[in-house]
């Protein structure tokens, strides 16, 4: 037992007390959440131009309307940029209806209340304001200045030109929108046969970037709530005023609520308001936490075997100690290795969400499930590369031999989101019972807060215990013959015969 403690604090030591740990915690979380704040730094750097859109309106109806929501978009964005005490009470130009630019994901305050949501110089936004600045285009800084172009003429040979116009910078979109799009006559339902026939005309949103624009998305929000305006004015009395078709506009906000229970009191009471965002990105948090956990503390173990291979400092330790405790020393301060970097890393995030208002947000309850599962993983992956390492003599031969595993263990990242919207689903149910994606769904499962049959818990922690049995124990097999095999590297073949072939394994 002594000897797998001194190999243990050796491994421990080994992982954790170098520079290179240091940097990979101070790292891992950059790389693994940078996509969700880099954009918005580079974006906060860019500085904003005007993008020129040249309109085709064959109705002769919606260029004004469109014109003056990009004018008034302009407005708001340059309200936005200033500071508090820059700007004025009174107001500039033209004012447009909300209704001309705001779409139907907006709340019914919104939508009643006017641009009262948008005050400039605003840092604090809460989820209905980012919704409704992200129909108006605010995410965006660039300015859109349209201009009209004449719909009498208007073919290929315009088209041709605008579009050469693009390729050189000097236009950035150009938009044709066909005549009978303001049409009012109600189709025949009773000869419709598909949704299709059910949609206005196409409207044709040519650009170089045309596929993911956000300048499309503002043209697209804008331009059908000005349709909808005034194909309803069409059709109703010209008595009706237009804030009366603006009240006919106004939503009913369906608001989602926890289930209700019976408090300490007796009283019945439901759970608060969830958060949504909260709900989407602590379940993946806490999975992508585990991920960082295994990959942080199984690497270094094929590193570390396959150091001790090639340099024939295996064949000074197993004079020492047999590869049964050596394997088993290295697993030990492995485990000891990961369990820093959990601590750590937890810390820091109950650290951060504390200071950020979402400590109530924490599910407490899972983090002892949390730690056993990562456990189990991090023994069962770390006794495969250490398998893998033994087999092979360098580390290009090992990339080979991990690809499928890195497969399997990166399997619940592919499935998350779905997991996430429905916890109990079949597939969220028979990847749990997957041994190598048991500690990552099973958490992922449970920090959704959605309620797990008891006998899935328990069944998947038995599979995972005997996965990580069976799992430890193949691999100290191939360890035993792989480590003191030195030259061609073994087919798979040869590693399936030493894992079935007890003789075969003495022999070696």
């Amino acid at each position: 037992m002594r000897k797998i403690l001194t190999i243990a604090w050796r491994e421990y030591q080994a992982m954790v007390a170098t520079r290179a740990f240091m940097i990979g915690m101070a790292m891992m979380p950059v790389l693994m959440l940078g996509g969700a704040w880099l954009p918005r730094l580079l974006q906060g750097m860019e500085e904003a131009e005007d993008r020129r859109i040249a309109v085709i309106d064959r109705t002769g109806r919606l260029f004004q309307p469109l014109k003056l929501a990009a004018e008034h978009r302009t407005r708001l964005l340059k309200a936005d940029r200033k500071a508090p005490d820059e700007i004025s009470d009174e107001p500039s130009g033209d004012v447009i209806p909300v209704s001309l630019v705001l779409n139907d994901s907006e709340s019914s305050e919104t939508a009643a209340g006017g641009m009262s949501a948008f005050q400039p110089g605003m840092t604090q936004r809460n989820p209905e304001e980012r919704k409704a600045r992200e129909a108006l285009g605010l995410e965006e800084i660039h300015r859109y200045v349209l201009e009209e172009v004449s719909a009498g003429t208007f073919g290929d040979e315009e088209r041709l030109a605008l579009s050469e116009k693009i390729r050189k910078g000097e236009l950035y979109a150009f938009v044709e929108i066909p005549e009978d799009i303001l049409e009012a006559e109600l189709p025949d339902l009773s000869v419709i046969t598909s949704p299709e026939q059910l949609q206005l005309s196409t409207v044709t949103w040519i650009a170089e970037d045309a596929a993911l624009s956000d300048a499309k998305r503002w043209a697209d929000m804008s331009l059908n709530q000005i349709i909808r305006i005034q194909r309803l004015a069409s059709t109703v009395s010209p008595l009706v005023l237009p804030t009366v078709m603006l009240e006919l506009e106004r939503k009913a906000v369906v608001q989602g609520s926890g289930l209700y229970f019976r408090d300490a009191s007796g009283q019945i009471t439901s759970e608060e308001k969830p958060n949504e965002f909260a709900s989407l990105m602590l379940p993946v948090g806490i999975m992508m936490l585990m991920f960082m956990v295994i990959m942080m503390s199984a690497q270094p173990m094929l590193e570390s075997v396959l150091e001790e291979k090639t340099l024939r400092i295996a064949e000074v330790l197993l004079g020492a100690a047999n590869a049964n405790q050596l394997m088993t020393g290295k697993l030990i301060g492995n485990v000891a290795g990961s369990l820093t970097v959990f601590g750590v890393y937890s810390i820091g995030g109950i650290v951060a969400a504390v200071c950020n208002g979402y400590s109530d947000s924490i599910p407490y309850s899972i983090l002892p499930w949390f730690i056993v599962y990562q456990l189990l993983a991090v023994l069962l992956f770390s006794s495969v590369f250490m398998a893998i390492a033994a087999s092979v003599s360098q580390l290009r031969e090992a990339q080979s031999l991990l690809m499928p595993v890195w497969m399997v263990i990166m399997l619940p990242l592919f499935v998350w989101f779905n997991v996430v919207r429905e916890p109990n689903s079949t597939l969220a149910t028979v990847m749990s019972f997957f041994p190598p994606s048991t500690p990552m769904m099973m958490t992922l499962r449970m920090a959704t807060g959605a309620t797990i049959p008891v006998w899935q818990t328990i069944a998947s922690f038995v599979l995972m215990i005997a996965g990580t049995t069976v799992g430890i124990l193949a691999a100290a097999r191939i360890y035993r013959v792989g480590m003191l095999r030195q030259g061609k590297t073994p087919r798979m073949t040869e590693i399936l015969g030493w894992l079935f072939n007890r003789d075969g394994v003495r022999g070696k």
